[in-house]
């Protein structure tokens, strides 16, 4: 009798819990926020030993990173950044399924300084763009990304 019960359960336990292990839509989201969270640090920590201008840019397609051209040009971000690995330009598509709200375009100057791509001007609050649900935010002083 007491087997019967425990199978029971067991068989409950298991209806309830399997689509948590099927659905992998927030797995893909926090992945793909990690992602992009990576590829803003990777753009701050290149702009500095590099000494170039760096441009990040997110939105619901994807996001890229970018280099000046000229290396301390503002708006000649023309040159892909490549993963460190050797691989090819640091960018990526937003997986199906994961929404991306608003956008985030701004570059990195060689000290670390985050600017307004568009007007050039330094942030002067957190810019943050959301994935999945959660912010990911560029601090404005320093450049920190979380």
């Amino acid at each position: 009798m007491e087997l019967v019960i425990v199978i029971v359960l067991a068989g409950i336990l298991a209806i309830a819990a399997f689509p948590r292990f099927v659905d992998r839509g927030a797995f893909e989201a926090r992945g793909y926020r990690e992602a992009v969270r990576a590829a803003l640090r990777y753009a701050h920590k290149h702009a500095i030993a590099s000494g170039c201008n760096v441009r990040a840019t997110v939105d619901a397609t994807g996001y890229a990173l970018k280099r000046s051209d000229s290396c301390t040009g503002t708006t000649d971000f023309g040159t892909d950044v490549r993963r460190p690995d050797g691989g090819g330009a640091f960018s990526g598509g937003t997986p199906s399924g994961v929404a991306v709200s608003g956008s985030l375009d701004i570059w990195f100057d060689s000290g670390g300084r985050p600017f307004e791509a568009a007007g050039g001007t330094a942030l002067s609050s957190p810019a943050s763009v959301t994935v999945g649900g959660e912010a990911v935010t560029v601090e404005h002083v320093t450049g920190y990304v979380h």
